[in-house]
């Protein structure tokens, strides 16, 4: 009877299984659902609040970025696929000057699908309630760098169970939380841990930390003395990127598993950084053996001898290959690395090596090819040109002569840099066309004579042009504003003459031009102030190549500029907005046009040891970016402008040699300028010379007064008043004798009668013609 019953049960519970089912799984859709929602908004009220508390005591951080309900396309916010937040990067965003920030952790406890976590650069003292972190059981990459971290942080973040990622560098003071690094041996799961620059040490470092790695950063620390340290690294069989840059390692202090006579337990690594380091000697035979190394760093070290092809024909996974700034000598042939043919990127500058072979085809791939500052000879190979797929090339300052081969400058439409300054090519300058990416092109000291070839126009997006240095001559041509995206025009030291062409002035994109040390000579063009570029800020964009390996690799452009006195290398954002105008060595005359002062944007104005004349235009104060201003060894006069105190950012004044006079305008930066800037013009006074004036900012009293008569004399009302007071005493001195005295009145008559008796005369038809007009 019982089962019976149950056969029922069971035949109903089947009949009705499906909808059961559906019911079951519709109420877990609704709880899901409701659940999801309130989490939404809960996520949404979380990032307010954690904006507002980024922002205090007063800042204004993405105040206008994270507006709007959809929290998944603020700035710095990326969701999964049910729009819960997967990662948070807050990289460097709480604005200076609002001290240390102390977040609740609790914040954060509310994103619960969390998986990546950015916050460096953010002043982080330390966390209120910093056991909440351990509800964000998904988090795998966590970024506190650059932070003054105290320490109380570190043994929270072990609570992390799928931590993977964890970056630490740059923290200060690093003595308040290294003590502390213990507590991240439980992190089972860890396998990328950056520790740069926190003067790590084998006296801080907990051994238990350096298990299970396959990414190690420890550059910018102390390992030098650091046996224990290094012996522990060649136990992390799986290690695949290592960086040791900048420890002051040296041969004797270097993991015997990386240099060792061949022994190498490191046969996984797939990045090297050994760069910026005191390691002597040859490579050791161990590299050859890390057969998966895609990039190697071993520049600014002190290396020597020959580059051993039998180490770098096993490397044939090698991506990128920097050996640059060392001691290697010898004849170097490209054979070296024939069997490289992945390689990219090669930079073999500022060694002893000499060419022996053409490079040919062996480096299919190669987009960068640095091999300046050595001791290359002879000609160009013509093979250079064969790269197809090369993007920057740099043979400067090596002793190359002879032609440069028509197939780099010609129809090579893949090369964006051309860098050959500082040989020895002693010919008229060459053709160039078909050139379609050609950015730059530095031609600096390769001793050209002749004029500047017009194929330059053939080449659209040129932006960098340096031919400075060099033997040109004639005149500076007057159709570089037919070239668009010209930016940078260097032509120092070379022996133009003639005047500066007005068509200059429309090259709207110029950001700096170099003309100084010829033989210009006429005035400078008045029309400079229409040039876009200078009078409005705006970035320079250059070309910026960035090769995505294990370890991005980038190249900047470098151009060197002349500013404050100075040849530099510029760079990078430096370059971008770098502005200048140098005219100086040259022979213009005539004034400084006023306008030049509307060139509110430009960083360096250098007008020296020309023959200008007249005063310092007072519109100058208003170039509110000048940083650098150089007018010395010219002919001018009058007065500094006290105006030109306005210019808040000027580091460097020069305006000796001249003929200057009056006060010197000794306030806000000006009062960091010493006698040099000043020495050479007689009448100026005032600090920081040792001539004190009479008074601050007042003329002695002698020049007051004879300027003061001066003015008086040269009025209108004193013209007027002579000539009245001269006709009244010129009248009275006639009339008054003839009125008062008899005597007087017959020698006058007496006189006239002689005169009218002459006349009729000797000039007998001119009394004729008088009556008869009478």
């Amino acid at each position: 009877m019982e089962f019976t019953k149950f056969v029922q049960k069971w035949q109903l519970y089947s009949a009705h299984r499906a909808l059961l089912s559906c019911i079951f799984w519709l109420i877990l859709w609704h709880l899901f659902t409701s659940s999801n929602g309130a989490t939404k908004e809960e996520e949404r009220v979380a990032l307010l609040q954690l904006r507002d508390s980024l922002n205090r005591p007063n800042g204004s951080a993405l105040v206008n970025e994270w507006v709007g309900n959809d929290y998944c396309y603020w700035y710095g916010i990326r969701c999964d696929r049910n729009h819960l937040v997967l990662e948070i990067d807050l990289s460097r965003i709480r604005q200076l000057g609002l001290g240390i920030w102390y977040p609740n952790a609790t914040l954060l406890s509310h994103f619960e699908n969390l998986e990546f976590l950015y916050l460096p650069g953010n002043r982080i003292g330390g966390w209120i309630m910093p056991e909440a972190l351990c509800r964000m059981s998904n988090l795998k990459v966590l970024d506190l760098s650059s932070n003054p971290l105290n320490g109380d942080i570190i043994p929270q973040i072990r609570s992390l169970p799928s931590l993977e990622t964890l970056y630490l560098s740059s923290i200060y003071p690093s003595h308040a939380f290294i003590p502390a690094l213990s507590a991240l041996c439980g992190l089972k799961n860890l396998w990328a841990l950056d520790l740069r620059n926190n003067s790590i040490n084998d006296e801080n470092i907990p051994p238990c930390l350096l298990r299970n790695l396959s990414l190690l950063d420890l550059s910018l620390n102390h390992l030098s003395n650091s046996p224990r340290t290094l012996a522990a690294l060649c136990g992390l069989r799986n290690l695949k990127i290592l960086n040791l840059r900048d420890n002051f390692l040296d041969e004797s202090s270097i993991p015997s598993c990386l240099f060792n006579n061949g022994i190498c337990s490191l046969q996984k690594l797939k990045q090297l950084s050994l760069n910026d380091n005191l390691i002597q000697g040859e490579i050791d035979p161990c590299l050859s053996k890390m057969t998966s190394l895609f990039y190697l760093d071993l520049s600014f070290n002190h290396f020597q001898g020959n580059l051993p092809s039998f180490i770098f024909s096993n490397l044939t996974s090698l991506d990128t290959l920097l050996i640059s700034d060392n001691e290697f000598d010898g004849t170097l042939s490209f054979a070296t690395f024939a069997n490289l043919s992945n390689l990219r990127y090669i930079d073999l500058s500022n060694n002893d090596l000499m060419l022996s072979s053409t490079i040919g085809y062996s480096f299919p791939e190669l987009s960068h090819l640095n091999t300046s500052s050595n001791a290359f000879k002879g000609e160009i190979p013509y093979s250079y040109g064969n790269l197809t797929k090369l993007l920057v090339l740099d043979l400067s300052n090596n002793f190359l002569q002879g032609k440069i081969p028509i197939n780099l400058r010609q129809n090579h439409t893949s090369l964006a840099q051309l860098i050959l300054s500082g040989n020895n090519f002693h010919e008229t300058m060459p053709s160039f066309s078909n050139m379609s990416n050609l950015a730059c092109l530095h031609l600096q000291n390769v001793g050209f004579g002749g004029s500047i070839t017009r194929s330059l126009v053939n080449l659209p997006v040129l932006e960098v042009l340096d031919i400075s240095w060099n033997n040109l001559s004639v005149s500076i041509p007057d159709w570089f504003h037919t070239m668009p995206n010209l930016a940078i025009i260097l032509l120092s030291r070379n022996q133009f003459h003639g005047t500066i062409p007005i068509s200059l002035c429309q090259i709207q994109k110029l950001h700096f031009l170099d003309l100084s040390a010829n033989s210009l000579s006429g005035v400078i063009p008045t029309c400079l102030n229409n040039i876009t570029s200078w009078k409005k800020e705006s970035a320079l964009h250059l070309p910026y190549f960035i090769w995505i390996s294990v370890s991005s690799v980038d190249y900047r452009v470098k151009v060197p500029l002349t500013t404050k006195g100075n040849s530099l290398v510029y760079e990078g954002t430096p370059l971008y907005f770098m502005t200048g105008l140098d005219l100086s060595m040259n022979q213009l005359t005539g004034e400084i046009p006023s306008q030049l002062g509307e060139l509110g944007a430009l960083h360096s104005l250098n007008l020296s040891f020309n023959i200008l004349t007249g005063h310092i235009p007072k519109s100058f104060s208003i170039m509110e970016k000048l940083e650098s201003l150089d007018l010395s060894h010219n002919n001018l006069v009058g007065s500094i402008p006290p105006e030109i105190v306005q210019l808040n950012f000027i580091s460097t004044f020069n305006v000796s040699f001249n003929n200057l006079s009056g006060s010197i305008p000794f306030e806000t930066n000006f009062r960091t300028f010493d006698e040099s800037s000043y020495r050479g013009n007689k009448g100026l006074c005032g600090l920081p010379l040792d001539t004190a004036c009479t008074s601050p900012n007042k003329k002695p009293p002698q020049q007051d007064e004879e300027e003061e008569r001066a003015g008086i004399a040269e009025s209108d009302f004193f013209f007027f008043s002579c000539i009245a007071v001269s006709y009244v005493v010129g009248f009275w001195v006639v009339i008054l004798p003839l009125v008062v005295s008899k005597n007087w009145r017959r020698k006058h008559y007496a006189a006239v009668d002689s005169c009218i008796y002459i006349c009729c005369n000797k000039f007998p038809g001119f009394l004729t013609r008088i009556k008869d007009c009478c």
